[in-house]
């Protein structure tokens, strides 16, 4: 847990989604496949907050947040954003695996965009897939990201040739995880599911998949040239992705996907 949050101290977590256009699709895709979810006056919670990039944008849209973030830096970043921008969102600093201060039963929405990334036992996965049941209306909806393990696989190839070993590869691609010391910590305090992983665990904790979406889609492969692109080519391109997004043979090359769920 310490190592955790140390990942994610002195991190500038909220501008990585709109320094580069090819973070920024990860955002504008997201948004755009909540956004019917994101009624004025529609009870929303966030798990795994960050900096409060998508829980600011909810409160600004009308809707009634609660956000929760694990590392305290960011819960501080996130407290002075909100009051900046004059918006109101409930905020704590705790866990997602046990948020025992969100009532049972009271919200529309239940987000979790960061902690899929990083509980890296089923135990610990099926927790907050229980608190997210929990804590939901009936009939509720969950979005849950997460990271391909397939990807991880492309990037080590690409940039990190050292950690191409029977070994590194075999436990990614069975479990998901990254032990290595050779890694970076930011894959060491990881777990990067597959596409069927990530449904299977949403099934076996009581949500319905409504969308699984290729978040990222191929975008992340030619980083360079989309990064490249004019605002109207970036438009261009954005709209070609969102109709494309949701093709299930993009899912485990891109960087991120994102299943949304509803409570059955």
């Amino acid at each position: 847990m310490e190592e955790l949050i140390a990942q994610y101290t002195g991190a500038d977590e909220d501008s990585r989604l709109t320094r580069q256009y090819i973070a920024q699709l990860e955002y504008d895709t997201t948004m755009h496949a909540l956004a019917k979810y994101l009624k004025p006056g529609n009870k929303v919670c966030e798990l795994g907050a960050a900096t409060g990039r998508y829980s600011l944008k909810f409160a600004d849209m009308g809707c009634d947040v609660t956000a929760v973030e694990l590392a305290p830096e960011q819960v501080d970043i996130f407290a002075e954003k909100a009051a900046d921008q004059n918006l109101k969102v409930k905020l704590f600093q705790g866990n997602a695996c046990s948020v025992p201060f969100i009532e049972d039963s009271s919200q529309d929405l239940c987000v979790i965009l960061g902690p899929l990334y990083h509980l890296q036992s089923i135990e610990e996965r099926n927790q907050v897939m229980q608190e997210a049941k929990r804590i939901l209306k009936p009939g509720g909806s969950v979005a849950i990201a997460y990271i391909s393990r397939y990807f991880v696989a492309g990037l080590f190839a690409q940039k990190f040739p050292e950690l191409i070993t029977p070994q590194v590869m075999s436990k990614l691609l069975e479990t998901g995880l990254v032990s290595d010391p050779k890694a970076d910590s930011f894959f060491r305090v990881g777990y990067f599911s597959s596409p069927s992983e990530i449904e299977q665990l949403i099934r076996e904790n009581g949500f319905n998949p409504l969308r699984h979406l290729a978040t990222d889609g191929f975008s992340r492969y030619i980083a360079t040239g989309v990064n490249q692109f004019t605002p109207k080519q970036y438009n261009t391109w954005l709209q070609s992705h969102l109709k494309t997004c949701d093709e299930p043979s993009l899912l485990g090359s891109s960087n991120h996907g994102l299943v949304i769920a509803e409570l059955v």
